[in-house]
């Protein structure tokens, strides 16, 4: 799978709405295949992510009551590490709404 495949649809649906890391993590995976370690689709999401954050797609948290989208402060570098930490801490890949949402913030409003 080249690296542009899949970015598109994420991006189309990140402009819309806010894309749960489960559905990056199935374009991440097939990057890697159904049988990759933990370490290998933990790289490809980051990989993703990272191609997602150039694009203009930001990872990002949910708050209030309205559930507005909240870009996670800091760089490019500091939002991945700190993607790659909590993934690495959770011990697992992460569900759809366990540790961010994907949006691209500058689509809406």
């Amino acid at each position: 799978m080249s690296d542009e495949e899949g970015l598109e649809p994420l991006l189309g649906y990140a402009r819309e709405d806010r894309v749960g890391l489960s559905v990056v993590l199935a374009v991440a995976g097939a990057k890697v295949g159904e049988g990759a370690a933990f370490t290998e689709k933990t790289a490809a999401l980051l990989s993703v992510v990272d191609a997602l954050i150039d694009r203009g797609a930001v990872p990002g948290d949910l708050v209030g009551e309205d559930r507005d989208f909240v870009a996670w402060p800091g760089s490019k570098d500091e939002v991945l590490s700190r993607l790659a930490c909590e993934v690495k801490a959770l011990g697992e890949v992460p569900a759809t709404g366990e540790l961010c949402w994907i949006h691209t913030p500058a689509a809406t409003g």
